[in-house]
């Protein structure tokens, strides 16, 4: 199977929405990014418009798929997508920052 059916094969397999349970076949289906191993889709239902990002990916012994419900909108998403990665320096930089600011693990308290 070639890459583009697999990519049709892999939307076809998210039918209906989690929120309402509406068919997409009335929705807007956008690819955010190609790949050679797969594909990043955002999808909003025509119904409740609700929305997912589904990452597919063709690994040798299939596809692997994820889909998560969000209200970022697809321009958002590919913001975040483009970022550069949280690296562990930046963690420990944080954490470094956070143990020396008392007062700001007391505003976190309070949420």
């Amino acid at each position: 199977m070639d890459n583009d059916k697999r990519g049709q094969f892999s939307l076809k397999l998210i039918q209906k929405c989690p929120v309402c349970n509406h068919d997409y076949t009335e929705g807007k289906i956008e690819i955010l990014d190609e790949a050679e191993q797969g594909f990043l889709a955002y999808l909003t239902c025509g119904f409740c418009s609700s929305s997912i990002i589904v990452r597919v990916m063709t690994m040798p012994h299939g596809l692997i798929g994820n889909a998560i419900l969000t209200d970022l909108t697809s321009a958002e998403v590919m913001d975040f997508a483009l970022r550069p990665r949280v690296g562990s320096d930046n963690v420990l930089e944080m954490h470094q920052l956070i143990s020396r600011d008392s007062s700001f693990m007391d505003k976190l308290r309070r949420f």
